[in-house]
Parts: structure tokens; sequence; C-alpha cells
């Protein structure tokens, strides 16, 4: 173990501090999310609220070290006047701003992969969502993240956009050609790949079938698939997501007559 600081300083005070004695320091905090604070206070509730961290002013205010956001949410609230609050006393503002520093500095942030199983565990319905149509495929989320094996995946984010703009039958058919065109590769179900499929098979539900799909890109390793989108990718532009879907487009449509698929449309 590294040696242990002793010089713990002064014991902060646990308060409720009125929603309008607290202000922002713009000289070291972030600017305020709106998106973020909206989102707190539409799922507003005290078991989920924690404690802000505030400094004491000399002029018997305080200044907001960590927590703003939940500040700034309170402080829309009609029900609430006080806030949970860790109060310190801090030399000058320098001190503030370390504080601030170490706080969001040596805090681990929540990965996906743990955002997702916790959200499952209580009941979150993007997490529902994205668990049944991972199970319906037979594919599932990783344990932890890192820990990759066959038809696991740490595509949260990806799935959850795809299940939005494509549906649960185009998602669900993506996982089911990618586990048929490589079953053992353990970094298959990667996002780009699930989302450019899902967009062909959406757009061209009944020109393209599954086996099509998974004889057209199965002779192709995903290393070789992905550089065949990155070329395309320098030549036009555009997300990887969408020169994957390129690549993928034009591999199914080689010798064809008919039936041909493009980014929108068959055609």
């Amino acid at each position: 173990m590294s040696e242990i600081n002793r010089e713990l300083g002064e014991r902060p005070a646990l308060e409720w501090i009125g929603v309008d004695q607290i202000d922002v320091d713009g000289n070291y905090q972030r600017e305020i999310k709106a998106h973020l604070v909206d989102k707190i206070l539409r799922r507003f509730s005290w078991a989920k609220f924690g404690a802000v961290v505030l400094s004491r002013q000399s002029n018997g205010r305080f200044s907001v070290v960590e927590g703003q956001h939940r500040w700034k949410a309170a402080c829309l609230h009609p029900d609430i006047e006080q806030v949970p609050a860790v109060v310190v006393n801090h030399k000058d503002l320098a001190g503030e701003a370390e504080s601030f520093l170490a706080i969001n500095r040596d805090r681990m942030a929540v990965t996906s992969v743990e955002q997702y199983w916790a959200g499952l565990t209580a009941g979150d319905d993007n997490a529902e969502a994205i668990s049944k149509v991972l199970q319906s495929a037979g594919c599932d989320v990783v344990p932890a993240q890192g820990h990759y094996r066959p038809n696991l995946t740490n595509s949260i984010g990806a799935i959850d956009r795809c299940l939005k703009r494509y549906g649960a039958g185009a998602t669900r058919r993506a996982l089911l050609v990618i586990r048929a065109a490589w079953p053992d590769d353990a970094k298959s179900l990667r996002g780009t790949l699930i989302t450019a499929l899902a967009r062909i098979i959406r757009a061209n539900e009944k020109a393209v079938t599954d086996a099509d799909l998974v004889s057209a890109i199965r002779p192709q390793s995903l290393a070789k698939l992905t550089a065949h989108a990155e070329a395309f990718r320098k030549l036009s532009g555009g997300s990887a997501e969408t020169a994957l879907t390129k690549a993928i487009a034009e591999l199914y449509n080689k010798g064809r007559r008919t039936n041909f698929i493009y980014i929108g449309e068959a055609r």
C-alpha cells in the first residue's frame, strides 16, 4: 500500500442549504448542460440525489464545488427549497478548484456495460429492450468491460440506437447475420457492424435475405471488411457506420443482376 496522507484537514459539515444561497464560479466550473439538468429534473428523487459539495464563502453564501447540475435541477423544482450538502471551508478560489479537480479526476467513470447491468436490475425500459433483442438472437452483454467471448457484446449504445432507428426486427436480424458469419469471433458484435447491417436490412427488408448477407460477408475477415470500409471513408468521407454500410452493399451486389441494394433502398 502506498503512503497514506495523515493530514486530513478540517472536517466538513453536513447541512441542508437553501438553493438560493448557492452560486457557481465560472472560473473553474464547466458550463451547465441544459439536457443533463432536464434529465435530473424529470427523474428527481431524493434517493438518487446524494449531496452536493459546497465551499463556504466569507459573505455567507456558498459556491458549488461538485454537483452543479443536481443543484440547478433542484432550483427549478417547485417543491424544493434546500439541498443536502457537504460544506467545506476553503482558503481561497485555488483551493476550491483543487477540490473540484481531485473529486472529478479521481472518480472512476461508470462504463456503459455497468450502466446496462444496473439498469437491467432496476427495471430500466431501455436496458430491458436491449436485453430482449439480444436474448432473442442468442446473444448477451459482456459481464464486464474487456471480458470478450463469442456472441457477447459491449456495444450498448449502438444497440439502443438501432432499436430506436431501425426497430427490433432489423436489429435482431443483424445480430443473427453476424453470429452466422463469424460464430467464433469474440469481437464481431461491434456497434458499427450491427448498425450497418440493421440499416441495410430495414431499408431492404423484402429484397435482402439473411442467408445472402451472410454469404456476402463471411469470406471476408472482420479486419478486411473494416479496411474495405475505411477505404470508402477516405474517398468520400462520412461516418465509419456509413462507410461500412457501403462496403457491405458492394460485397452483396457483386455479381448480381437484380435486387441490388444501396444504402437507402433496393433497386
